[in-house]
């Protein structure tokens, strides 16, 4: 159940990563972190890939350890 619970959170982070990414572009403008807003700004496409491709990732490979430890 925990495996099923986990999967079924990473693929909902996957999904809300462009808004989560955005809050974090905010928040780094509220501390005038002005380069790391640039990167992101400059990238923004890239990172939205990288991190749904990591998430997903992720939840394969739950899927796949819940499936082999109630075999």
């Amino acid at each position: 159940m925990f495996f099923i619970l986990s999967i079924l959170a990473l693929i909902a982070l996957a999904t809300v990563t462009p808004q989560l990414l955005r809050f974090r572009l905010r928040v780094f403008k509220w501390i005038h972190w002005d380069w790391a807003v640039c990167l992101l700004e400059k990238h923004f496409d890239r990172w939205v890939l990288v991190t749904r491709i990591v998430l997903l990732g992720l939840a394969v490979v739950l899927l796949l350890f819940g499936v082999a430890s109630a075999l």
